[in-house]
């Protein structure tokens, strides 16, 4: 991302929802002997779907003039979308082969969840207020959430569309 933009940035959000699908969608068929971590790589590669949906509309409402200030917050999100976890053979390309344990891959779940989410707030810094975006910042700590709550308990992991009682999450 050597001349990024604000529509390459969010190209970009766009990629690792995608990748984030594929990853999980993977995951889940791998671990399809444990139901209960196959479903919640199957619920988490199902939200990137709908992530990668409001990014798309998202993309559509992006100027085709940078925001004022764009130069100075574009270090910020530079730094974000070169991030280790996105960059380094340890991060996003890391290969799935070397995830073994569910242990294994539910951190590399969180990983992946609280990478993307800082991307999401470098965005958010530069594109200002934008109910999209704050959608799915929202979705993205829950998923954060909700798999570590699922690593040190084995709670229960539910999808974005499942409506749970509060004092039940």
């Amino acid at each position: 991302m050597e001349d990024i933009t604000l529509r390459k940035a969010v190209e970009f959000a766009i990629s690792v929802e995608q990748m984030g699908n594929e990853i999980y969608d993977r995951l889940a068929r791998r671990f399809k002997d444990d139901e209960e971590i196959s479903k919640v790589f199957a619920v988490l590669a199902k939200d990137e779907l709908l992530h990668e949906k409001q990014l798309k509309t998202l993309l559509e409402s992006v100027p085709a003039e940078e925001p004022q200030g764009y130069a100075e917050k574009y270090g910020y999100l530079r730094a974000m979308s070169l991030s280790e976890f996105f960059t380094s053979r340890e991060g996003l390309t890391r290969s799935l082969e070397e995830v073994k344990t569910r242990q294994d891959a539910l951190q590399r779940a969180f990983e992946l969840e609280r990478s993307a989410l800082g991307y999401y707030q470098a965005l958010k810094e530069v594109l200002g207020e934008n109910e999209v975006l704050d959608s799915i910042i929202k979705m993205e700590r829950e998923h954060m959430v909700s798999v570590m709550r699922y690593m040190v308990t084995g709670a229960k992991m539910r999808g974005l569309g499942d409506k749970v009682p509060q004092n039940q999450a």
